[in-house]
């Protein structure tokens, strides 16, 4: 068992919470002395203090024992990591028409979610609505605990996103299209270029006019401008278009490493659910507005059924449902 690692986890873990040592060790009812001695690898908590400290940070004891979270637990179960996107009774119209209706739902530090429905089913309008660019008739959304309504700027800033095409300046090249991302968003360390760029693998065209770009090199290029201010969570709606095969499979290792690196968040709207289910660890449902089912990939590959199956399956019995209902 490595005491030095267990101690550095769980001095992050209280960095994490702003949390002194003495703070820490009044929650534990311990010295502030014991705290010290965790955290410099002399020694672990016991096994009671350890049930406290897995309660107080939102972690398992089997994960304070290893010195790290276990990112794939979320799948099965995702609240002991902290929300990172919190919607609730969210409602929108278009004039008499009803967009949205009642929608709630949480995404967890790590998490990759897919939302997916048919065509006009609100994915889009939820996507937007969370992001601002739309407003909400009813209820409440919180990023990183920062209420949309009152701390907007705070709550964008933890926010990457891709709606529809990326945005982007044809005449000029990429990297000077990422430089002003880094203008307009105050960041002085324009290092970051270099690290967005490798990572979505266009080092050999980054220099080149945006104009000559194909689609999939753009959407290449928005992910870089959504990933340069690093993002608690990223939102992408239709991701993989204009895409290959062999940028698809890109774009799916990007988003693992991005989870399971990085902690970040990922929001996924999809058509393409075969893709949906290789990337996601969970799914939304949502058609008519209302989200229907919300469950983890796990669910699906136990059934030994594809995610297509499991859709159909699950928007039909709500058809039947409402049929019931009204006959």
């Amino acid at each position: 068992m490595d005491y030095e690692k267990i101690g550095t986890f769980i001095l992050n873990l209280r960095k994490e919470k702003n949390m002194t040592q003495q703070e820490l060790a009044d929650k534990l009812h311990v010295t502030d002395k014991a705290v010290s001695k965790w955290e410099t690898g002399r020694g672990i908590p016991d096994i009671q203090t350890l049930k406290d400290l897995g309660k107080e940070f939102c972690v398992t004891e089997k994960e304070l024992l290893n010195g790290e979270r276990d990112f794939k637990k979320k799948e099965t179960d995702p609240n002991h990591h902290s929300i990172v996107l919190d919607v609730h009774n969210l409602s929108k119209s278009f004039g008499k028409r009803k967009i949205l209706s009642n929608v709630n739902l949480k995404i967890y530090e790590g998490d990759i979610v897919g939302l997916i429905g048919p065509n006009g089913a609100g994915k889009t309008t939820l996507i937007k609505t969370i992001l601002s660019l739309y407003k909400a008739d009813t209820g409440t959304i919180k990023i990183c605990n920062y209420l949309i309504d009152n701390e907007l700027e705070n709550a964008l800033s933890k926010v990457g996103s891709i709606v529809e095409n990326p945005d982007l300046y044809q005449n000029i090249s990429g990297w000077k299209n990422l430089q002003i991302v880094c203008l307009t968003n105050h960041i002085k360390d324009t290092s970051i270029i270099n690290s967005v760029v490798k990572l979505v693998g266009l080092e050999d065209r980054i220099k080149d006019n945006v104009k000559s770009y194909s689609l999939g090199m753009k959407q290449r290029l928005g992910l870089a401008a959504a990933l340069i201010r690093k993002p608690k969570i990223l939102i992408l709606d239709e991701p993989t278009n204009g895409l290959d095969p062999y940028g698809i499979k890109d774009l799916r290792k990007i988003l693992k490493y991005l989870s399971e690196k990085e902690n970040m968040s990922i929001l996924i709207s999809s058509h393409i659910l075969a893709e949906v289910e290789n990337i996601c660890d969970r799914i939304i449902i949502i058609k008519e507005g209302k989200l229907l089912s919300n469950f983890g990939i796990e669910e699906i590959k136990n059934k030994h059924i594809s995610l297509e199956d499991e859709f159909l399956r699950r928007t039909k019995n709500v058809e039947e449902n409402l049929y019931n209902e009204n006959n």
